[in-house]
């Protein structure tokens, strides 16, 4: 157990915080945005090409942020990275609007979507880089896991509590679309500038002379991207698939297939959160055993998937994917944190972030035809990918993974 005097500085709350809002605008966005968009005539290829376009910015920019967060400090890098996050949302539903009103020709609004959402691939990819630096600041090597821990669960927590705000807004403004968009990018902006103020102290000052030349194929890096990367993978398959699964094999009495997937991804997010604050952050526990112990509950959690034949069965193996990914997370971010220097901190986040995208990026063209061939075909790849990771790492732990 963890007492109070190893525990990591609350001021990590204020960047968990800002990951909540970053977390609540992305849901938003992938609750709304698709149908609408649709809806002004666009179809389902050009509406997944604007989430494309700005994953792939996101995948070059987040090491190139995190570098510079090493030279000039956390804090301004951070700022940038909340204000293009807050632009982003904040325009992309102005033009949205508009189109919808008639005011932009319709030849215009394809590229200003794509433009708007760009600006949160480019610029929002600052976040995650300049705060994981921040944490290493903070943290000693005995609280790092637990400082991640809390940083993680401002996500798991804006995921859950994002669509809540989103139908609170509508109903206030008579269904308004600006009003989430607007309420979420300022109150993103307005955290991004008390997390600014927060850093201007002793650890925002670093040696602007050292030039961080971390390289993703050092092998201090490229294991722990191995396993973000299958995690990214994982995470993907289910947003993907599970509202499919659940209605070609669960649902057959006339339920609501979206409220019971609602209900489950929020069950995701709270049993990570609950990883996150009540494993990872009150007990020391190894880097390496979070991950060793998170990955084999995914890969029992994905067996379970695929055998759910009832939405109780379902939740039960939701909740094990959410425990389990919520080990992996704080684990695999910390081992890669201990494993390079003060000075490298921002660069390892800002690698860590290029991988994020990648399940996103690679499952439609993976997962997808196997979903086809088979509902249950994708779990059983899951899980067979995560019996390879964990022999893997218990092949290799004192390699790459001694912490």
């Amino acid at each position: 157990m963890i007492n109070d005097s190893e525990k990591p500085p609350k001021s990590i709350w204020a960047l968990a915080a800002a990951l909540a809002c970053v977390g609540a605008g992305q849901s938003t966005v992938f609750i709304l945005i698709p149908s609408e968009v649709r809806n002004l005539g666009f179809t389902e290829f050009e509406v997944g090409l604007i989430f494309s376009i700005s994953a792939l910015a996101w995948m070059f920019f987040s090491p190139f942020w995190g570098r510079l967060s090493d030279k000039f400090g956390r804090g301004s890098i951070f700022l940038i990275g909340m204000l293009g996050f807050a632009l982003s949302m904040g325009s992309f539903a102005a033009i949205l609007i508009s189109a919808q009103n008639l005011l932009l020709p319709l030849a215009l609004v394809f590229p200003l979507l794509v433009f708007t959402r760009l600006i949160n691939g480019l610029l929002g990819s600052a976040v995650r880089p300049a705060a994981g630096g921040r944490i290493a600041d903070l943290t000693s090597p005995t609280t790092r896991s637990a400082g991640f821990a809390r940083f993680d669960a401002g996500w798991q927590f804006g995921v859950v509590i994002g669509p809540v705000v989103v139908g609170v807004l509508l109903s206030l403004f008579n269904e308004n679309l600006l009003a989430p968009f607007i309420f979420i990018a300022l109150l993103g902006a307005l955290i991004g500038f008390y997390n600014f103020k927060d850093m201007q102290g002793p650890a925002e000052h670093l040696d602007e002379d050292i030039k961080t030349k971390l390289q993703f194929t050092d092998s201090r890096v490229w294991p722990s991207l191995l396993i973000a990367s299958f995690v990214g993978m994982a995470n993907a398959c289910l947003v993907l698939t599970v509202a499919l699964y659940t209605k070609d094999e669960i649902i057959t009495n006339g339920e609501s297939v979206y409220s019971v997937v609602a209900i489950g991804f929020s069950i995701v997010a709270l049993s990570g959160m609950f990883a996150n604050l009540f494993i990872v952050d009150k007990f020391q526990i190894r880097p390496l055993n979070l991950i060793k112990w998170g990955c084999s509950i995914v890969l029992l959690s994905y067996l379970f998937l695929s055998q759910a034949t009832s939405i109780s069965s379902l939740y039960l193996a939701l909740i094990m994917y959410g425990i389990g990914s919520g080990l992996v997370r704080p684990g695999n971010i910390t081992i890669l944190s201990l494993s390079v220097s003060k000075n490298e901190q921002g660069a390892a986040s800002g690698w860590m972030g290029t991988v994020f995208p990648i399940g996103h990026l690679i499952t439609p063209f993976t997962i997808m035809p196997l979903y086809m061939m088979s509902p249950n075909f994708p779990y059983f790849l899951i899980s067979f990918l995560a019996l390879l990771l964990i022999i893997f790492i218990l092949l290799n732990q004192k390699k790459y993974f001694n912490y």
